[in-house]
């Protein structure tokens, strides 16, 4: 297993790409309509969340900015969309003809819009084989304009979407067809994000870019946009947990969110994310705060494979050694109110069994830097319960 990070690099290591164009600046969002005339589109579906930005004065701009373009408005997306909705609502648009998608929320309306935007070139969408795998027919998408709300899932720039099946099992889907074509990544838009909202995404951020950095997938290009995102998340996402309208904060947080998106579109998430999705799927915790909850442990645990190679992560955190790197995170849990116990949270023993059953994702396990087993894991939830 020593060498696995290196074979790995070799394959690797002229590998990069990602086709989002983006547009990062605080008040990009009345860029919206500049972007909508390069498109010249006719109808337009517009995805969004069912409160914080409805209930927002950007609605309103939005509605204004939309006015010379035929809306349809889908079903207001919640948290953790289920493979029944998103069947449902591609159902209910499928007799709509429309030319472009704008999505506006955190990563659960990015990810369903990913989708939607396949629909105007197939005659029909069944989820089931996409969550089988089978991609074969699909035809390309219609643009994408992705607005995220939250600085988190950097999904905005990545080839993901994440789903619950009727198994209640979530899953992540990927392929080239789910990049967005533009991001618009306004740090102004994350202000309004309450506090919890601000620590659980923050944390799948942090997740994501450790994940990403010492994936077995990893190149220099993609480390490059890892350890960014750290220089930006681990000084101010207590700032911003603390203060929501410190500008300096939430645009370091957006920033930071974005450039761990761009990490993980090369490289995927390993074994912490393989972990969060039954804890998240069969326990309501929230996705970055269930990824919050293995972080320090992995990071013990991958210590003697990432050795050396993962300094440069170290000296950002100020540390000189993985246990006080850990430590740190723990830390920054404590600061941002992120409970990290299990029985707390409503994971018993028996339902350790359960994440035990459901968190080994092959396509994430793998990309572990070193090699773990249901022993491994279970001495690992055992230790957080």
């Amino acid at each position: 297993m020593s060498n696995i990070i290196e074979e790995n690099r070799a394959v690797q290591s002229s590998f990069y790409q990602n086709p989002t164009e983006r547009i990062f600046e605080n008040g990009s969002f009345e860029r919206i309509p500049e972007v909508l005339n390069r498109f010249k589109p006719q109808t337009i579906v517009v995805v969004c969340g069912g409160k914080f930005f409805r209930a927002s004065p950007y609605f309103g701009k939005l509605q204004q900015m939309l006015a010379p373009y035929r809306v349809i408005f889908p079903q207001a997306i919640s948290k953790n969309p289920t493979q029944t909705f998103i069947q449902e609502e591609l159902d209910r648009l499928r007799d709509n003809a429309f030319d472009l998608i704008v999505a506006i929320g955190g990563g659960s309306v990015l990810d369903i819009s990913k989708i939607l935007a396949l629909l105007p070139k197939q005659p029909k969408i069944d989820l089931e084989p996409l969550i089988e795998g089978r991609y074969e027919s699909l035809r390309d998408p219609v643009p994408l304009i992705a607005l995220p709300t939250t600085s988190g899932t950097g999904s905005e720039v990545t080839p993901y979407v994440s789903l619950e099946t009727n198994e209640k099992k979530k899953i992540t889907l990927g392929h080239p067809f789910f990049y967005p074509r533009v991001a618009i990544i306004d740090p102004e838009l994350t202000h309004s994000m309450p506090a919890y909202v601000t620590a659980s995404t923050g944390f799948d951020a942090l997740s994501q870019a450790i994940e990403s950095f010492w994936s077995v997938r990893a190149t220099p290009f993609s480390q490059t946009h890892a350890l960014r995102a750290l220089e930006l998340i681990v000084p101010n996402l207590k700032k911003a947990f603390l203060d929501p309208t410190h500008s300096i904060a939430r645009w370091s947080m957006s920033l930071g969110s974005c450039e761990a998106g761009l990490g993980i579109a090369q490289t995927k998430t390993t074994a912490v994310h393989s972990v969060s999705y039954p804890i998240t799927a069969h326990f309501s915790v929230v996705h970055g705060h269930a990824c919050a909850l293995t972080l320090a442990a992995f990071i013990r645990f991958n210590a003697p494979v990432v050795g050396e190679k993962g300094h440069p992560m170290l000296r950002i955190f100020g540390v000189s050694d993985y246990e006080s790197m850990a430590r740190e995170i723990e830390k920054m849990m404590d600061d941002v109110g992120l409970e990290k116990s299990l029985s707390k949270l409503g994971i018993d023993e028996s339902g350790m069994e359960l994440i035990l059953r459901e968190g080994f994702r092959p396509d994430r396990i793998k990309n572990n830097p070193r090699f773990v087993d249901v022993d491994d894991l279970r001495q690992i939830l055992k230790s957080l319960i």
